[in-house]
């Protein structure tokens, strides 16, 4: 099986591993580095890095299913996570994930035609008090109106 991962990031991997006790405490730099290079974690890629820091491999699934900043599956350049916990629910929130799939012309968990925009729902962005929120490109947005909203999901195209 040919490597999915770079000689770079498997250097990388190689160097992060030596900072930490164990292989199994280097698994999310390893994770954070792999998303970085294809976008997505794939299980050749879980495989890569399982071996990478002699673990097993149910080991490194587990993390990437734990937790949701990590994608086992393709998404867009943009990934547009909307926050839907009763906060913002309470604030519009649910009205304001349909608007976003109404302008994008797609359901939560797919992903725009032009491979440019995913949407999905977050339980709980720890923006209560000023909610609705979206966080998408490492940037939470807040008090978001179905204007704001508009105006940036077309600034992602």
């Amino acid at each position: 099986m040919a490597n999915v991962l770079s000689q770079k990031t498997l250097d990388t991997i190689a160097e992060v591993k030596k900072k930490y006790p164990t292989g199994l405490a280097a698994t999310l730099p390893a994770l954070h580095l792999t998303q970085a290079e294809l976008g997505y974690v794939p299980l050749e890629a879980e495989l890569a890095i399982a071996a990478a820091l002699d673990v097993p491999p149910t080991r490194v699934h587990e993390v990437v299913t734990f937790y949701a900043m990590f994608h086992s599956h393709e998404v867009g350049r943009h990934v547009v996570k909307m926050c839907r916990n009763l906060s913002c629910e309470l604030r519009g929130g649910k009205r304001l994930i349909e608007r976003a799939e109404e302008i994008l012309g797609i359901k939560v968990g797919e992903t725009t035609p032009d491979g440019r925009i995913t949407l999905e729902h977050e339980e709980c962005l720890a923006s209560c008090g000023t909610g609705p929120a979206l966080w998408c490109d490492d940037n939470l947005v807040e008090n978001i109106t179905e204007e704001k909203l508009e105006t940036f999901l077309h600034s992602l195209k």
